[in-house]
């Protein structure tokens, strides 16, 4: 618990708790400006009170990290390909259709000549 009365977290601690003072202040200013007519400043009365409990998050996140209480995260699931009892249907023949053949053909081209253009196709 030493550690978090440093001179640098002692300001970490006077500016969080600057911080939400700060937004509290702007939320009854808003609430203020709202009783006497502003409509727009009703959703700014909700929203300044949500940025200080977004201050006072970030700022016990950081002490529970420093702590290492970090919230365990969850690691990534594993990657396995999908199980297909289903039997794949053959790759249609380029016979069935000349336009999807030449497109083809042009594709193996563009993958073969990477620095040339569709429009440089000789087929």
């Amino acid at each position: 618990m030493r550690r978090f009365f440093t001179p640098r977290w002692v300001l970490g601690h006077f500016l969080a708790l600057a911080g939400v003072a700060v937004c509290l202040l702007a939320g009854v200013w808003q609430y203020q400006r709202a009783i006497h007519g502003n409509m727009l400043s009703w959703a700014y009365t909700v929203q300044w009170p949500l940025f200080a409990a977004f201050v006072v998050f970030l700022w016990a996140r950081s002490i529970r990290e420093t702590r290492g209480v970090a919230a365990p995260r969850p690691g990534p699931a594993p990657l396995r390909p999908p199980v297909s009892r289903v039997p794949a249907a053959p790759p249609p023949a380029d016979d069935d259709d000349p336009e999807l053949a030449q497109y083809n053909r042009m594709l193996a081209w563009l993958a073969a000549n990477p620095d040339r253009r569709p429009t440089e196709f000789p087929g």
